[in-house]
């Protein structure tokens, strides 16, 4: 799934093919699958983006988002399957559901495997999304420090009983963090999934920050995770230490081995003596 550092690869690369570029038409499939989100009138597509040029792309936690010069938004995000630029001359993938096609450019053909967002959004409509326009600070904005980060978890009482996995994948707390990156910030940080935010101290705070910082900086450099692909088809050069791979496998710090565990809806990989349950 893309997350904040596949994102920002995703971003830069489309910034790089399209910017400048007009938008001649845009294609949604008949038979889509359940988790596509889109806009709930279709016709908002064409009335939208079509004749529209792109003047910036950039990434906003698990989405990218394309401004137009009409002053509207062309958001791609929380992308369970594949983002792809395909030139004119080359076949569409053969699975596709959304297909937006630039001049001189080619296509940038969106492909859903569970789950993702297509979305053309008016200002007004992106400033009051629940997802987009309600979104905590990115985990690499400079003023993400540790005092900062420190008050976020202390600033509701109600997140206060809940566990850090709950807290840092909501992206109203911190936005970029998916389940994927989550795996490697907790073991780096030597912490549970199942601890709740009241238990930590301020070194454990001041840990698990450093902890972010250092995953998710790593794998934005590297282009993001070896499993998940660029705009091209390449893989990211970024191999998480935990994922489901490593289930079984000797801890790369103790030497125990790993587990996996389903933990809020999804499955986590921990080291039982690094990271021990509360």
């Amino acid at each position: 799934m893309m997350e904040l550092p596949e994102a920002l690869t995703l971003a830069r690369q489309v910034e790089e093919t399209v910017r400048g570029a007009r938008i001649l038409a845009v294609s949604i499939a008949e038979k889509r699958p359940r988790f596509l989100f889109t806009n709930e009138d279709l016709g908002a597509y064409p009335q939208r983006l079509v004749g529209q040029r792109i003047l910036h792309v950039g990434a906003r936690g698990k989405w990218i988002l394309a401004a137009l010069d009409s002053g509207g938004t062309l958001a791609i995000g929380e992308l369970f399957g594949r983002l792809r630029l395909v030139s004119s001359a080359e076949a569409l993938p053969k699975t596709h559901h959304v297909v937006i096609t630039f001049e001189d450019v080619g296509h940038l053909c969106v492909t859903i495997q569970a789950w993702g967002g297509v979305l053309a959004l008016k200002p007004s409509e992106l400033a009051e999304h629940p997802w987009l326009g309600r979104q905590g600070m990115s985990v690499l904005d400079p003023a993400f420090t540790a005092s900062r980060f420190s008050e976020l978890l202390g600033s509701d009482s109600a997140w206060a009983r809940k566990p850090i996995k709950a807290f840092l994948v909501h992206e109203g707390n911190v936005r970029g963090i998916g389940n994927g990156y989550l795996q490697d910030i907790l073991h780096r940080a030597k912490l549970s999934p199942k601890r709740k935010l009241s238990t930590l101290d301020r070194r454990e705070r001041d840990r698990l920050h450093r902890a972010i910082l250092d995953t998710m900086s790593s794998a934005s450099e590297r282009g993001g995770r070896d499993t998940e692909k660029d705009l091209f088809g390449a893989p990211g050069r970024y191999v998480p230490i935990l994922d489901r791979r490593a289930a079984g496998t000797p801890c790369p710090d103790c030497g125990v081995l790993i587990e996996k565990i389903s933990f809020l809806g999804g499955s986590c990989y921990v080291c039982p003596q690094c990271q021990p349950a509360p």
